[in-house]
Formats: structure tokens, C-alpha cells, sequence
């Protein structure tokens, strides 16, 4: 598994963590994360 998925996959764990979705994603660009975010569970 590629270091871009395994970080997306651990801002899903963190969504999950913080009681949401396991959503996560990473923002690529010239070979570097620019960007990464999870989803958040609105209260």
C-alpha cells in the first residue's frame, strides 16, 4: 500500500475515532500531501 492511502486511511481511523464515518482523504499534488482531512459527526 502506497504512503498517500495509508494516510488517507489515517484520517478515516481518526473520523472513526471521534465517533463519524470512516471517511478519510488526502490532497496530492507534485508528489507531496498538500491537504488531508476526515469527516466530522455534526451534533
Amino acid at each position: 500500500m502506497d504512503d498517500f492511502m495509508q494516510a488517507a486511511l489515517a484520517e478515516a481511523r481518526a473520523g472513526l475515532r471521534e465517533g463519524g464515518i470512516p471517511i478519510g482523504s488526502v490532497l496530492v499534488k507534485d508528489g507531496k500531501i498538500v491537504g488531508r482531512g476526515h469527516n466530522r459527526r455534526v451534533q
